[in-house]
């Protein structure tokens, strides 16, 4: 399925996509954060393990939705302007 550009969708669709885009960052970001408290603890009882890389692993695609979400609000103020 081929996704829309921001300036193509309605003022509606980009309104939806930012509660989704939101919920999706809150989850990737708790789950992250959980990983690296499990990282963490891992790490103080058994080392080097691959645990540990993890969390830093999964980063990249919870700046990638912050991004996102960055760029779907801007496209939103700039029509209500």
């Amino acid at each position: 399925m081929a996704q829309k550009q921001l300036s193509e969708m309605s003022e509606e669709e980009l309104k939806k996509n930012i509660k989704l885009v939101t919920v999706a960052v809150a989850v990737i970001t708790a789950s992250i954060l959980i990983m690296f408290i499990s990282a963490v603890y891992s790490y103080a009882k058994k080392g080097f393990t691959a645990t540990v890389v993890l969390p830093f692993a999964f980063m990249p695609i919870a700046i990638m939705n912050f991004m996102n979400l960055k760029k779907i609000k801007a496209e939103l103020d700039s029509r209500n302007k």
